[in-house]
């Protein structure tokens, strides 16, 4: 699994960083149509990793994933 580094816009309701909204990877903005899935767990070094699969207005399907610990956003190739 290889994990690229990308900027997310989140929708913040009662939490910080609920849910993404789009992204931005390899300079193309992602606009996020639907959350086919998303699971939460737990890193081995504390902390959340929160695990989306999204589908885009694109029709274009990606992984993303949101480490707690790094406070950072991944796309999962």
């Amino acid at each position: 699994m290889k994990l690229h580094s990308i900027k997310v816009s989140t929708y913040a309701g009662y939490k910080a960083d609920e849910r993404p909204l789009n992204f931005i990877f390899e300079g193309k903005r992602h606009k996020i149509k639907d959350i086919i899935d998303r699971a939460c767990e737990e890193n081995i070094s504390g902390g959340l990793r929160m695990r989306y699969t999204v589908k885009t207005d694109e029709g274009l399907t990606f992984k993303l994933c949101y480490d707690e610990n790094q406070d950072q956003w991944f796309l999962e190739e």
